[in-house]
């Protein structure tokens, strides 16, 4: 593959200003701190500095301002991710092109355990809004969280656990956010309360959307030009394209925990009951009829297709300090979870998808010797997935995973710090109906470290080989997967028994700088995978769907992620500064080139962002070259430029905080290639988003 005129431009950009990765500020002083931030997702909690795997932490007022109506957006615009869009609602995180059961979401370091892996039209149940941090791992973190986050993990960090004793008897804090492209109005509400050792948390969202208004037609330009000629030019009577809106993309969605901890100067130990409801409607997509009319009868009108979910979850926390001879530490978590969903085909019930999941994790610190430090540490999952109806195209299974991990630190020096993990997984997925079951083990190890030459320059590298098992869906699946628009078939299905465990082999080299005024990165990373799971269509159809088999094959993916900062004003209380980013990434069939499916374009971002006393100010483009390197039966996507600004106040009262925020100020027609609906439906249009933050 041959990079077109974005990343070339973006490199130039790049090797002259010099780039940066992880920038994250609630202002431009900020910055130059953002490495300090901890990170929770692993064990021994290190700063972003000190970890050789690419993270980055996305917090505060950034976070406010990025702040969506799901993880997927909210993040998309980070170098290196994009989203599965599917509305304004359902959307997971895509990292370097990987995506569904690839990427881990976890809430407060444990699995969302709810369905949203299964299919891009399933809404994640991890909430953004009540966030204070978003930590993302780019590349494999199977090591420290299981074959499930072979491409990375993305884990959001809120407070409904209270791990230090309260300062105030009592605190709060209140968002409240609307817009105009999807009629979003939100609002959340968080309170800490208590006196001594015993600490209360509650609080509460509410988020609805209406329908999407966007610049043009639903449907791609592409497509209608393929549909126009494979229909000879005529349209079907009483059919009329969808323009200006996407319809039934309207959601309601609330929730809540409530939460007590016991802390002590060594540590804490909390309890927290949460809810999650939400409705909301499927865009894209009906439902029809499968038997014909009888003559003489009109026939029967699409449904539309809507979804009923409901999640209630209880979460334990705690860590405390240890002084003794072997072990410095102790760190659990654990979560037991009862998800259902129901697919609505009208008024009728179609499908339901039922998920009970139990998750623990315990981590050992032991105590330093010399200049080692680590951690041993034991996790059990255990997913019992049930899906009932027509359109169950997964079968109910049982699936178990427990596996022990060891994590390892070696500062060697002020300037060398070595990193070593492993990582043993054994896995079962069974099921009554089931022809074969699978029981097997995985293993994987890395090593990496971070090297400063001197003040100014941080060099990390990372070497990872992992195994990822294959998933229920990868070999069991059997019937129409309606959101993908195909019918999926799996390797036991087939009758080619089970699939090998992929193998993967991950290298990432980040070289950072920070002369004060200029703070910079580029990473590059290659990821080899043996027997990769791959979808690929065949030439038959079952129930008017085109058939898709679950297959293997060796794959790779290539690529890059850059981003610089560069300070041009700081005096006094003002400051004005200018960002850059690219990111791209390649993936393909080792055998045959043939190209991955759902693969971001390559893009480039630019930005000034300035602050003038409580005055915060920025304006932001990406360009995104169009993506031609497609998958067998996939649509090319034009390119786009997508233009945002913003504004922001900070009052005199502490804690105060508004913003306003404009998205896709061009009105641009803009289809993001890693949504399997991108043909359909595309991104919002034009959009104002006001925002309000109190803390008090």
């Amino acid at each position: 593959m041959k990079p077109v005129n974005c990343f070339a431009m973006a490199s130039a950009i790049v090797f002259y200003v010099a780039p940066s990765l992880v920038l994250a500020q609630d202002d431009e002083d900020a910055h130059h701190q953002i490495d300090q931030i901890v990170v929770t997702a692993t064990p021994l909690s290190r700063t972003v500095e000190d970890l050789a795997q690419p993270t980055s932490v996305l917090h505060g007022k950034e976070l406010a301002k990025k702040q969506s109506t799901s993880i997927g957006e909210t993040l998309s615009q980070e170098p290196g991710l994009s989203s599965s869009y599917f509305g304004p609602i359902s959307s997971r995180p895509v990292i370097r092109g990987q995506f569904g059961e690839r990427v881990r979401v976890l809430t407060n370091g444990l699995d969302s355990l709810d369905a949203s892996a299964l299919s891009a039209d399933h809404q994640t149940t991890v909430e953004g809004l009540l966030a204070d941090r978003i930590e993302i791992i780019r590349g494999p973190a199977t090591l420290l969280y299981g074959s499930g986050a072979a491409g990375g993990l993305v884990n959001v960090v809120d407070s409904r656990f209270i791990e230090q004793p309260l300062a105030e008897q009592f605190t709060a804090a209140l968002a409240l956010g609307a817009d105009t492209a999807v009629g979003n109005r939100d609002a959340a509400f968080r309170a800490h309360f208590g006196t001594g050792s015993i600490a209360f948390n509650a609080d509460y969202f509410i988020r609805s959307t209406d329908n999407i208004e966007i610049p043009g037609y639903a449907e791609s330009k592409i497509l209608r030009d393929l549909e126009e000629a494979e229909g000879g030019g005529e349209e079907e009577e009483g059919e009329e394209e969808a323009f200006g809106v996407v319809e039934n993309a309207d959601s309601e969605t609330h929730g809540g925990a409530l939460g007590v901890s016991f802390v002590n100067d060594r540590g804490f130990l909390g309890v927290s009951l949460s809810t999650f409801d939400s409705e909301y409607g499927v865009p894209g997509h009906r439902h029809h009829e499968e038997e014909a009319p009888l003559p003489g009868e009109p026939e029967e009108e699409e449904e539309l297709v809507r979804i009923d979910l409901e999640q209630t979850r209880v979460d334990a926390k705690g860590e405390y300090d240890l002084d003794g001879r072997l072990l410095s530490g102790i760190r659990f978590r654990g979560a037991v979870n009862d998800y259902k969903h129901i697919e609505l085909e009208g008024a009728e019930t179609g499908t339901v998808f039922e998920v009970r999941g139990t998750e623990g994790r315990i981590e050992l610190r032991h105590a330093k010797i010399g200049n080692l430090e680590g951690a041993i540490g034991l996790q059990y999952k255990r997913v019992d997935f049930d899906a009932i109806g027509d359109e169950a195209f997964v079968p109910a299974s049982d699936t178990k995973s427990t596996s022990l991990f060891l994590f390892e630190e070696w500062a060697i020096s002020d300037a060398w710090i070595l990193q070593g993990s492993a990582r043993f997984e054994d896995q079962s997925i069974a099921g009554v109906t089931l022809v074969e079951t699978y029981d097997d083990s995985a293993f994987g190890a890395s090593i990496g470290g971070v090297w400063r030459p001197i003040d100014d320059i941080r060099v990390s590298a990372n070497l990872a080989m992992t195994e990822r098992h294959p998933n229920s869906t990868e070999l069991y699946a059997d019937g129409p997967h309606v959101a993908a628009q195909r019918y999926e078939r799996g390797s036991v299905t087939l009758g080619n028994g089970i699939l090998d465990k992929e193998q993967s082999t991950n290298i990432d080299v980040t070289i950072h700088g920070d002369t004060g005024r200029i703070e910079w990165s580029i990473t590059g990373f290659v990821n080899s995978i043996d027997d990769y799971i791959v979808l690929r269509p065949t030439a038959l159809e079952i129930d008017e769907f085109q058939v898709y088999d679950y297959g293997q094959a060796d794959v790779e993916f290539t690529g890059i992620e850059a981003e610089a900062l560069l300070e041009i004003w700081d005096k006094n209380d003002s400051h004005i500064h200018m960002r850059f980013f690219t990111d791209f990434v390649n993936a393909e069939e080792d055998a045959t080139g043939a190209n991955l499916p759902l693969i971001p374009p390559q893009r480039l971002g630019l930005g000034l962002h300035g602050g003038w006393g409580k005055f915060d100010a920025s304006i932001d483009a990406i360009f995104a070259d169009d993506q031609t390197d497609v998958a067998e039966n996939e649509l090319p996507t034009e390119g786009y430029t997508l233009l945002n600004a913003s504004l922001s106040y900070t009052f005199d009262e502490p804690g105060l905080y508004l913003f306003l925020r404009g998205s896709n100020l061009l009105d641009e027609d803009i289809r993001q290639h890693t949504s399997p609906l991108k043909d359909l439906v595309p991104l919002p249009g034009r959009s104002v988003h006001f925002g309000l933050r109190y803390d008090f």
